[in-house]
């Protein structure tokens, strides 16, 4: 792995975290939000991926062609789906445990991605493992 590409999947951990958190924030999702405060989620969910811009872009001249050093498509992609299901595991598994005492309603069969609004992820997997 060429550490251009290590550096491109950070971008886009960064990046997606933020994103998912705005998501969540805009889709009423509170068990995937990190921060409670909705100013505080909305701030850093535009912060996240600007920041990583600006570091990407910023630090270093990293618009080559992939002859010259550059990222070919296959390392993008892969570097981007990498980096995506990283930010996603990393959102689900750090608002799990933020928010763990925080909400504890049950999870009806069924609720789909409805449930996270009432209660966190991994809590919602294991009401619907209990409940099969």
């Amino acid at each position: 792995m060429k550490p251009f590409s290590a550096e491109y999947f950070i971008l886009v951990v960064i990046s997606a975290v933020g994103v998912f958190q705005l998501a969540a924030l805009h889709g009423g999702l509170r068990g995937m939000v990190i921060f409670q405060s909705p100013w505080i989620t909305k701030i850093l969910g535009m912060l996240f991926p600007l920041t990583a811009v600006f570091w990407f872009f910023g630090t270093k001249d990293r618009k080559l062609s992939d002859h010259l050093g550059g990222l070919s498509s296959n390392e993008i992609a892969l570097a981007f789906f990498l980096g995506v299901v990283t930010a996603w595991v990393l959102t689900i598994t750090i608002s799990s445990i933020v928010n763990h005492n925080r909400w504890k309603k049950p999870v009806e069969p069924g609720d789909g991605l409805d449930s996270l609004a009432k209660t966190t992820y991994f809590r919602a997997l294991l009401d619907n493992l209990r409940n099969r």
